[in-house]
């Protein structure tokens, strides 16, 4: 015979919210992560386009290096911007799509 209290829950229960409540809070975590991640990807891509708009550098001559060290700079300050609170708001305006949608 088992008795049944309204407003106690059982350790069963307790345990698969508790369960549920990690898994969703582990599910925001990774679409802030993706969110954060795309809007990096998105501000390297308006960077060189930018970058392609300007004409070429008279000072120094181009070379893969040189090439190369500029991809590796505009990539890092892509995603230390993206990393900031509201720098283009991108990322939350995508975060509140998708997670409405799920």
């Amino acid at each position: 015979m088992s008795i049944q209290m309204p407003g106690v829950m059982t350790p069963v229960t307790d345990t698969q919210e508790s369960t549920n409540a990690a898994r969703q809070l582990q599910r925001e975590k990774d679409l802030e992560k993706a969110c954060q991640g795309f809007e990096a990807l998105m501000l390297d891509t308006l960077m060189q386009g930018m970058r392609d708009t300007l004409p070429g550098d008279s000072l120094f001559p181009e070379s893969n290096a040189s090439d190369i060290y500029q991809s590796l700079h505009d990539q890092y300050l892509t995603e230390n911007l993206s990393q900031g609170r509201r720098v283009t708001g991108f990322k939350e305006f995508l975060y509140q799509q998708l997670q409405d949608s799920a």
